[in-house]
């Protein structure tokens, strides 16, 4: 109950401001959520440059994209509040959790929002930018002088963040779709996590939490995963960069990084899926008890599909995302006060 009695205190706190029609035309949800009106223009185009840059969508028509799209979630902003400091405000991109997760981000950034202007943008921005573009339109109109995005993204070497930075034309080619672009010297791009003390900080107390033999024990880091092979080797040496500090933290027997790369064509991932099988029966015959967690942003993304993808294995995972843990909120702050400073 006082979860959403912190949500609708904070809504309602949130002067609306005027907004350009002609981009910011937006519909907004009970919990304050603001959804940009749908921009007519050529989405063939769009759906082409889908299937170039993600060969696993080749064959697939528009109204099966299309499919695909709403199964991933709307893209919208959230202003989390507007009570901060008029000179910084902090935007966090994230691709989208579900209700709940994306709940869940809400409320974890509730005492950022009290030091600085705070909106979530949710989205994957495959076919458009207009949450990202109203959501700093909106910031710019509550007078803030320099914004902050934070990407939330176990990695910089992946799809969705170079798309990111295309919408702020900090790379010249888009990662999926041709979308519009936000040129405003007030936007400062802040680097993903990744191996950060932080990140090792917060998977090393979910390792503690499943911990209870360690010298008996062997540990699986697992992630997402990108879809291109030498983004992947990138995202494998920072994960190992993250055992490497639990191993020197704790006893445990064996620690291995391993990447789904979750979006890559089906053949990809199920060979991933089968060096994870192998190393948790190798363990399993050296009788150690498996552990698993992740650099996940959120504890309600792929992790349903991990159950079944090990079922029969016996094997204790600690499903929580790094988003939610104090020491992410910390980290933002840092990482804005190391710009301001």
């Amino acid at each position: 109950m006082n979860k959403y009695l912190l949500i609708f205190l904070t809504i309602f706190s949130f002067p609306i401001q005027a907004m350009n029609k002609s981009q910011c035309d937006v519909s907004e949800d009970e919990l304050g959520k603001r959804y940009p009106a749908t921009m007519q223009h050529n989405m063939d185009r769009n759906y082409d440059q889908l299937r170039t840059s993600l060969p696993g969508l080749g064959t697939m028509g528009n109204a099966q994209i299309k499919g695909m799209m709403k199964m991933m979630g709307p893209n919208y902003y959230w202003p989390v509040s507007a009570e901060g400091s008029t000179k910084n405000g902090v935007l966090i991109m994230a691709h989208g959790y579900g209700p709940g997760g994306d709940l869940d981000l809400f409320n974890s950034v509730q005492d950022l929002s009290k030091k600085y202007q705070t909106t979530l943008s949710i989205g994957m921005s495959m076919m458009t930018s207009s949450h990202v573009v109203c959501s700093v339109n909106e910031m710019i109109l509550n007078n803030v002088e320099k914004i902050f995005v934070v990407p939330v993204s176990s990695s910089p070497h992946n799809t969705l963040v170079r798309q990111w930075n295309y919408i702020f034309k900090l790379e010249d080619n888009y990662a999926y779709s041709d979308v519009e672009r936000i040129n405003n010297e007030k936007i400062i791009m802040l680097d993903p996590i990744s191996d950060h003390l932080y990140a090792k900080k917060i998977i090393l107390d979910y390792t503690n939490e499943i911990s209870s033999d360690p010298t008996n024990e062997a540990l699986i880091i697992i992630a997402h995963g990108p879809i291109d092979e030498g983004d992947n080797e990138i995202e494998l040496k920072l994960m190992n960069n993250i055992g490497q500090y639990i191993k020197k933290y704790t006893s445990i027997h064996s620690i291995k990084a391993f990447t789904l790369q979750d979006d890559a064509p089906k053949e990809i991932r199920n060979r991933n899926i089968e060096d994870i099988k192998t190393f948790m029966k190798m363990s399993e015959d050296d009788g150690k008890r498996v552990l698993m967690v992740s650099n996940l942003m959120s504890g309600q993304g792929i992790q349903r599909k991990l159950k079944k993808d090990f079922e029969g294995f016996d094997y204790v995972f600690n499903s929580k995302g790094l988003l939610t843990h104090p020491y992410y909120i910390e980290w933002i702050k840092e990482s804005v006060n190391k710009q301001i400073e």
